[in-house]
């Protein structure tokens, strides 16, 4: 990897390698460069996970796809699987980074760059179905030991909402997260559903002992890049994802919908952006 304070000219040229490449179309071989950008994502199943030594998941296939469609070509090797925390933080401190799957919400609007939406997400209260203290309301969360993952959007709707600091019990992972609440160490647990349940059922917890109290919100997920990233790529980079949304009039016919189909069992109807009825790409971008 270029060390950090020469990555943004790199980016840049590459953007004007492949600009001259469309213009001199087939007249000149243009070469296929490695990718300039430092990707970062979290192990956070279903969306995004470790498998076999790899990335997997919806979140990876379509962020290396779109970026492939731009003549970038990074392998899953490129990708840093990391805590939140961290991801996070490097992110945000990186010229060239790209974290995703990550929420886009108000507080974090001016901190990156915005590519998406990629997919949704669901954040509630996860409690035991046989707990006396099932929140429905927010003021419900008074005097409750609440777990959450630090840094993570349910974390930063209870400090929003004015939960107290002292109430809340932040681990440094998801799975570290649902064991506490199985565990009983948190009375409730704060964090985006789909996560909750698969990695229940991953760590041999009955998630049909516990239930969703309450939704917090639902959130769009996007690809998030500092904000010193180049705007032109950015621009290419969303009008590809955009194009892989077209179904040509045929639902569920989607270079979109072909990819996330695969994982459709984890994932509820409405989780991933709507097809569009337009014409589908030409078969060389595939």
């Amino acid at each position: 990897m270029f060390p950090v304070g020469t990555r943004a000219h790199v980016l840049r040229a590459c953007l004007v390698v492949l600009t001259l490449c469309a213009v001199l179309g087939n007249s000149v071989v243009c070469p296929r460069p490695a990718s300039a950008l430092t990707l970062l994502t979290e192990d956070l199943p279903p969306f995004n996970f470790v498998q076999d030594n790899a990335p997997r998941g919806p979140g990876v296939d379509i962020v290396m796809e779109v970026l492939r469609r731009n003549g970038l070509a990074p392998s899953s090797e490129d990708i840093r699987v990391l805590p939140w925390p961290g991801a996070y933080h490097l992110a945000l401190n990186t010229p060239d980074a790209l974290l995703f799957c990550t929420a886009r919400t108000p507080e974090r609007e001016k901190q990156f760059k915005w590519v998406g939406p990629i997919m949704r997400v669901t954040v509630g209260t996860v409690v035991r179905k046989d707990s006396r203290l099932s929140p429905r309301q927010w003021r419900d969360l008074q005097g409750l030991r609440v777990g959450t993952v630090r840094n993570t959007v349910g974390e930063q709707l209870l400090i929003e909402q004015g939960v107290p600091s002292a109430m809340l019990h932040s681990a440094t992972t998801p799975g570290d997260a649902v064991r506490m609440l199985a565990a009983g160490r948190v009375d409730v647990l704060a964090f985006n559903i789909h996560s909750t349940l698969y990695m229940m059922k991953q760590g041999n917890i009955d998630s049909a002992e516990y239930t969703v109290s309450m939704v917090l919100q639902k959130l769009d997920l996007y690809m998030a890049f500092n904000t010193d990233v180049d705007d032109a790529l950015l621009h290419r980079l969303q009008s590809t994802l955009d194009a892989m949304r077209c179904n040509g009039g045929s639902p569920g016919t989607s270079d979109f919908s072909r990819m996330v189909q695969p994982y459709s069992p984890y994932f509820p109807p409405g989780s991933f952006p709507e097809e569009r009825n337009c014409p589908r790409s030409g078969a060389a971008e595939r």
